[in-house]
This record gives structure tokens, C-alpha cells and sequence, in this order.
């Protein structure tokens, strides 16, 4: 018996095309999905780009507008626009006319300068002044008397030194006259005199000389070992001897004004100038003595009595320290400065400040 031909196996099955037909299919499925996709994707996209250009079209028309209207601009930005080119131009000239005007400056501070060099120069050359016998006090801000003459070579100073100069007021004054002479030396009033004095002297020209007097009811030199000897300026010793001594003179007694001024007519060397140191109308007189006291018209006499003592053609200059309740002080002494060619001065209570 013949044994049956075993039947082949095919190598393609129904399974096997249907997986690849299926896969095949899925494949092309995937591929028409993504494609429709990319379309609509490309469109959106095209459609936001021609936006875009349009609103670019737009904004560069804009400009170009712009552009076109700042190219010619109005009647009103052309005047502008000419008012300011003419003030550049007016700027522009005075800035040249100031340029000139400093080069001409800086010439003329070269050629002073070379002035000031040459001037330094000759003044090593000149003779050197003596040192100052009494330091000018406050000398980088002297405070000169305004009409106060001190002209020629011998100067006077006379100085009162009645109890009265002891305070501002007469109650004050006679206040103090019990106190102990260091204090009286010490009262403000009298300490602005001494000032004043030591002031004048040490402002008096190197070629001066002067003298000092005190008067009270006596006139005495400040200075008795001296005599009628004049004190040069540029005498060291004589001028801090006598303001050493002056500031231990103590005011006392009353004021005997005619005396003074008689003394002054009798000297052997009259003076250029003298500077009266006062508060006051003189209280006593030799021509008509008032052991009593005296009111306010015979100080007036004993005043025109001193008036008529007074040696000719002497300036006279009055340092006024006013006393209250002597208002026809001021009046006299001014009409003494006028008869004289002198001059009245009331300094500041702080004047001079040493």
C-alpha cells in the first residue's frame, strides 16, 4: 500500500497576508492623519504671517507720513527755528567779545603782576623802620578818630583826672570815690581813657614827640622826673615809662580847666595839636573860685574863663566821655573844635578795644 504523500506547508498563510495588509493599512492611516494636520497647521500659519505684514505695511505708511510732515514743517516751527538761529548767532558773538575780553584781562594781571615783582624787588632796596616802641594795638583793624588831628611833630595830650571820671553818671562817680584806690583804677570809665591814651600814642607818626598833663584841681606832668622834656615816639623807654605810669594815675578832686590851659600858654615848646581827654564842664576856676560847688552856669563860665587862656593857632581835639546830666558839655566843647580848627569826638563805650 502505498503511503500517502504527506501535503506541504505554505510558507504564505491567510494569517500572515492579513497582518501585513493591516499594517499596511495602519500605516497609510497614520500617514493621511498627519498630513491633514500639517495642511491645517500651514494655513494658520500663513494666515498670521499676512497679518503680521499688514499691520507692518501699515505702521511703515505711518512713518512715511511722518517723515513726509517733519519735512515741511508749519510757519510756526520755521520762525521758531529762525529766532533760535539768530540768538546762537548773538550768543556765539558774545561769547568771542567775553574771550577777547579775558585775553585782554590776563595781559594786563601778566603786566601787574611783573609790577608787583619789580615794585617787592625795589622795596627790599628802601631802609627798614625801627621796631614799633608800643605795639599799635588791634593794628589789623584800627579804629582812627575820625577828624582828630594829630599834625606836627609835638603833640599834647591832656587828661582829666577829677573824680568824675570814675563813672557815667555823678551818683556813680561819687560811688566810687569810697572805694580803695586799686578798685578806682579799675572803673570802666577811667580803664576806656587810659586805653584811649595808650592808643593815640602808639598810632603817632615815628618823628612825633608828645607829652602828657594831668589835671584836677592842679595840672602835673604825667611824667615829673621829665620836666618840660617832650617824650620822642621812637623813644622806647620814655613811652612804656609813661604808660606804665599812667595806668597807676587814680582819678580824684574836681576840674580846674583854666589851669591846664594856662600851663599850656606858658611852655617853652608849644604844641602842634593838643587832644583834650574829658567828660565834663571844669567844676572849679581860678578866676572866680566856689569852694561851695558850682551850677550849671558857672561851669559855663569856668569854661569860657579856661577858653581864654588858650595860646592862638592850636588846634584843639576833645575825647568827650559824656557825664549824664551835663548836656551842654557836648555843645561847648564842639564850639571849641570849631574856634580852634579841632575837633569832638564821643567814642563807642567800646572804643578802643585792646
Amino acid at each position: 500500500m502505498l503511503r500517502q504523500k504527506r501535503k506541504e506547508t505554505e510558507p504564505y498563510s491567510l494569517s500572515f497576508m492579513d497582518c501585513i495588509c493591516c499594517g499596511f493599512g495602519a500605516v497609510l492611516l497614520i500617514f493621511i492623519l498627519t498630513t491633514g494636520q500639517k495642511i491645517d497647521f500651514s494655513q494658520q500659519t500663513l494666515e498670521d504671517l499676512r497679518d503680521q505684514v499688514r499691520r507692518l505695511e501699515q505702521q511703515i505708511i505711518a512713518e512715511q507720513w511722518e517723515m513726509q510732515r517733519l519735512g515741511h514743517p508749519s510757519p510756526a516751527t520755521e520762525a521758531d527755528l529762525a529766532a533760535l538761529l539768530d540768538l546762537n548767532a548773538a550768543g556765539e558773538k558774545k561769547m568771542t567779545d567775553q574771550k577777547e575780553q579775558l585775553t585782554l584781562l590776563l595781559r594786563q594781571m601778566g603786566l601787574l603782576q611783573k609790577e608787583v615783582a619789580r615794585l617787592m624787588e625795589d622795596s627790599k632796596a628802601l631802609p627798614k623802620e625801627d621796631e614799633q616802641p608800643v605795639p599799635i594795638p588791634e593794628i589789623d583793624r584800627r579804629q582812627y578818630l575820625t577828624g582828630v588831628k594829630l599834625e606836627g611833630t609835638h603833640v599834647l595830650f591832656l587828661v582829666r583826672v577829677s573824680g568824675s571820671m570814675l563813672g557815667d553818671s555823678l551818683d556813680d562817680a561819687i560811688t566810687r570815690l569810697a572805694d580803695p584806690d586799686f578798685k578806682k583804677k579799675e572803673s570802666p570809665k577811667w580803664q576806656r581813657v587810659i586805653k584811649s591814651v595808650h592808643w593815640m600814642v602808639a598810632t603817632l607818626a615815628p618823628e612825633s614827640q608828645f607829652k602828657i598833663l594831668l589835671f584836677n584841681e592842679e595840672t602835673v606832668p604825667l611824667l615829673p622826673n621829665r620836666g618840660d622834656e617832650w617824650i620822642a615816639r621812637s623813644d622806647k623807654q620814655g613811652v612804656q615809662e609813661a604808660l606804665t605810669r599812667l595806668y597807676q594815675v587814680v582819678p580824684q578832686g574836681s576840674a580846674n580847666l583854666e589851669r591846664a590851659f594856662t600851663m599850656v600858654r606858658y611852655m617853652d615848646h608849644l604844641p602842634d595839636a593838643i587832644v583834650l581827654l574829658t567828660d565834663s564842664l571844669p567844676t572849679t576856676s581860678d578866676t572866680a573860685p566856689n569852694p561851695g560847688g558850682a551850677d550849671d552856669d558857672a561851669r559855663i563860665r569856668y569854661f569860657r574863663y579856661a577858653q581864654r587862656q588858650l595860646p592862638p593857632r592850636i588846634p584843639v581835639s576833645t575825647i568827650l566821655f559824656p557825664m549824664t546830666g551835663d548836656p551842654g558839655a557836648a555843645a561847648l566843647y564842639w564850639e571849641l573844635a570849631g574856634a580852634t580848627r579841632g575837633a569832638l569826638v564821643s567814642p563807642a563805650a567800646s572804643w578802643p578795644d585792646l
